[in-house]
């Protein structure tokens, strides 16, 4: 006869869907009941496009952070990114740096955060090169690139970082592309892959390219943008993208860095999800259809399969040998 602690105890065996939930905007996450351990991927809004507009230079405004918080975390942030620098005779260095950095224009160029983004590329007055060019923002997975010539072309926006932690991949956190304009249209960047805005570069207005914003909850930079009411001077660095941070096993991080570890998290708890929003770009001719803001952050968080064996009450201690034998003791 086995002794028994109080009355037997049946094993009961318990399952847990995996459970990914996706935070386009600020919100609460509360976790299921056995939930232990927390993969996610936080991405900051991203930076706005620098640029000039009747006579009026912009440098872009840095994008906000996300984050994640709650018991028994620290705060898991994820930094916006660095708005794209103008053809100001001041520079801005608070703007410029970010999760990943904004593009230069007359000044330097912004900087990543370590293990979210790259730099933005280089700027370059026509003294050097023969024609203001701009470089475009920094992504998460490349440095923007530099402005050059010839031909004259500003930088291309660095690209982002593609996740699978909703299903299938999904390339977000791309730079804002640059833009210049010196007596006449300059040719401009490309937005990076994963949501970077195209840098725009308009004559009146219309002729030339219009730029476009960073795309919505991608943490895109958004394109510089610049017209024809200064002939020269006329720069519009591209914004960068906001910082980039996955845990998701065999997948990578902004800046080159590797996935991070997976949060450890408590079932049936609250956690507060911060969405960083995009910063605001140089303004643009109107009514042309040029949009130069950053693109809005994500937050993307996945509860893995649970599979476990639990009782309520008391065991039977021959039960408990046979559980602990087969490793099945929690």
């Amino acid at each position: 006869m086995p002794r028994l602690i109080g009355s037997a105890q049946a094993v009961t065996s318990v399952s847990q869907d995996a459970v990914t939930n996706t935070f386009n905007s600020s919100g609460t996450l509360t976790t299921a009941q056995y939930t232990t351990s927390l993969q996610y991927l936080v991405i900051g809004g991203g930076g706005g496009g620098g640029g000039t507009n009747a006579g009026s230079m912009t440098v872009g405004t840095r994008g906000t952070d996300s984050s994640i918080a709650g018991t028994p975390i620290t705060t898991l942030t994820s930094t916006g990114g660095g708005g794209g620098d103008s053809g100001t005779f001041t520079p801005n260095p608070g703007q410029q740096p970010g999760g990943s950095g904004g593009g230069g224009g007359r000044h330097a160029v912004g900087t990543g955060t370590s293990n979210q983004g790259f730099p933005g590329g280089d700027g370059a007055r026509a003294a050097e090169v023969g024609t203001d060019v701009a470089g475009g923002g920094g992504g998460a997975s490349a440095a923007g690139a530099d402005g050059s010539s010839p031909p004259a072309t500003s930088g291309a926006g660095g690209n982002g970082v593609a996740s699978s932690i909703t299903g299938s991949p999904v390339t977000r956190g791309g730079g804002g592309g640059g833009a210049s304009y010196y007596f006449g249209v300059v040719a401009t960047g490309a937005g990076g892959s994963g949501g970077g805005g195209t840098g725009g570069s308009t004559q009146g207005g219309s002729p030339g390219t219009m730029s476009t914003s960073g795309s919505a909850n991608t943490g895109g930079g958004g394109g510089g943008y610049c017209e024809d009411s200064n002939p020269f001077q006329n720069f519009g660095g591209g914004g960068g993208a906001g910082g980039y941070r996955c845990s998701v096993p065999g997948e990578s991080s902004g800046g080159g860095a590797s996935a991070e570890s997976t949060l450890t998290v408590v079932g049936s708890t609250p956690y507060t999800i911060t969405v960083g929003g995009g910063g605001a770009g140089t303004p643009t001719i109107q009514p042309s259809p040029s949009t130069t803001a950053g693109g809005s952050g994500v937050v993307i968080t996945k509860q893995p399969a649970v599979s476990i064996t639990v009782a309520s009450t008391c065991w039977d201690l021959r039960q408990v040998y046979r559980q602990i034998k087969a490793d099945e003791w929690v």
